[in-house]
């Protein structure tokens, strides 16, 4: 009897241990990061698939969550498939651990979706033999495209990027609730320049409301008559200017922006001597800004003995305050007349030739040229649906002339298709709504040099 009762003891620990070796075996796979296995396995990977990813970028998702499906819960693993697309395309950095554990886990998909890209750019660079017969081969190649366009690669990428992965179109404007209005930041009048352009009102006026004093004056600024953003300051001109910047604040967050880079690259012509030479510069005129008075000025230092703290004269500040130019006039040339030794005909084929170009590039005319032919340069521009404007006083004028682009194309060109031309000359803020479709456009764009 109780040689039975023992071993029915060390059959029901027997049964005891196999459990508990179990639990040791799921505790050691979470430890390294894998699930305990108690989970479910019928989840559709393809439904986490987003209508902005590309396909380049869905299919290595895809091959990462596949390859550990039975391994990972759901929650995690999708998590997990995320982080390692954006350490894989975009460098980002997550904690040592993290990094570890995608690391380990994609190991062998890396390798293989490296591999295939850097043989995909080998096919990108063609030798020039090889590019003159393509060109050879121009007709048959063309035919063959029309009629299997879906074997193009090249449409197929441009697709793409054009959709977010070969879905429907992506509406840049759903949601947004001030619809396509774009900012410009250009200087003060940024946001009245474009609600113009969007057929919207802005003001800046006095808060009638709140009661002024002598020294605090309040203002409130409006579109289509709400208020978006409100200021106070010691004089009516300075609250303005308070509300005003409140309301760029307000609108970034709700809008795309628009900023010019001021280090972009930019065609300068200059007449010598013996003729006009043309070169790439890495700054604009619009950047180079107009002399202002400092510390080295006499005038500057008599008003600061006299208690001038700085800012406009007058009043309530109104007053300018950069330095009143002057024209320095080296020729005997009566008012209105035309530089003679200046080929007209020659700079209109040039101006003629950048409009018929793909360059985005703005075009500046530097101050070797004449007041004479500045003015003829401005109505060129005008007659071609150029832009032009002025820079700088005197010896330092310069005229520069860019091309017009609606900013609806100028948002299209840098988000969706990304084209380096505009890449390169245009910087982009996207509104709070779309920061997780555009992640590195995010960044706040600031005005710059401008006053109250």
């Amino acid at each position: 009897m109780s040689t039975k009762n023992k071993v029915q003891k060390i059959d029901n620990a027997g049964a005891d241990t196999k459990p508990k070796q179990k639990k040791v075996k799921a505790k050691a796979q979470a430890d390294a990061g894998y699930g305990s296995g108690e989970f479910s396995l019928d989840w559709d990977v393809d439904s986490y698939r987003t209508e902005y990813e590309s396909e380049e970028h869905w299919d290595l998702r895809r091959s990462f969550m596949l390859a550990h499906k039975e391994r990972f819960e759901e929650d995690r693993l999708v998590c997990l498939a995320q982080t390692f697309v954006n350490m894989e395309f975009m460098g980002c950095k997550y904690p040592s651990e993290t990094m570890h554990l995608v690391a380990e886990m994609s190991k062998e998909i890396a390798e293989d979706f490296r591999r295939k890209r850097d043989q995909r750019l080998k096919r990108t660079f063609v030798s020039a033999s090889d590019a003159a017969e393509q060109r050879a081969k121009g007709r048959r190649v063309a035919a063959a495209r029309a009629a299997d366009p879906t074997k193009d690669s090249s449409n197929r990428f441009t697709r793409e990027r054009l959709r977010f992965g070969g879905g429907e179109p992506i509406d840049l404007f759903q949601d947004l609730p001030y619809g396509q209005l774009i900012l410009y930041l250009s200087g003060r009048e940024c946001l009245r320049n474009s609600c113009n352009i969007a057929n919207m009102k802005y003001e800046e006026r006095a808060n009638q409301d709140q009661p002024a004093s002598d020294t605090t004056k309040y203002a409130d600024a409006f579109l289509n008559e709400v208020v978006i953003g409100s200021g106070q300051g010691e004089n009516l001109k300075v609250a303005k200017y308070t509300a005003f910047k409140q309301a760029l604040l307000f609108l970034q967050s709700h809008c795309y922006s628009i900023k010019l880079n001021a280090t972009r690259e930019t065609i300068k012509v200059e007449k010598r001597k013996d003729g006009v030479n043309i070169n790439v510069i890495k700054e604009s005129a619009d950047s180079l800004g107009d002399p202002k008075l400092d510390a080295s000025n006499k005038g500057y230092r008599m008003m600061r003995l006299m208690g001038w703290a700085g800012g406009g004269l007058g009043r309530q500040k109104q007053g300018r305050e950069e330095p009143v130019g002057y024209l320095l006039k080296s020729n005997r040339n009566g008012l209105g007349s035309i530089n003679t030794q200046g080929n007209l005909a020659d700079y209109r084929k040039l101006i003629v030739n950048y409009v018929k170009s793909d360059d985005m590039r703005d075009m500046q005319f530097e101050p070797t040229f004449s007041k004479e032919e500045r003015a003829e340069f401005h109505q060129m521009a005008s007659r071609y649906g150029l832009r032009s404007s002025s820079y700088g006083t005197g010896e330092t004028r310069r005229l520069l002339i860019t091309k017009k682009v609606p900013y609806s194309q100028i948002i299209k060109e840098v988000l969706c298709r990304r084209d380096s031309k505009f890449c390169e000359r245009y910087f982009v803020q996207v509104p709070m709504k779309k920061a997780h479709l555009f992640p590195g456009h995010v960044a706040g764009l600031e005005l710059e040099n401008i006053c109250e």
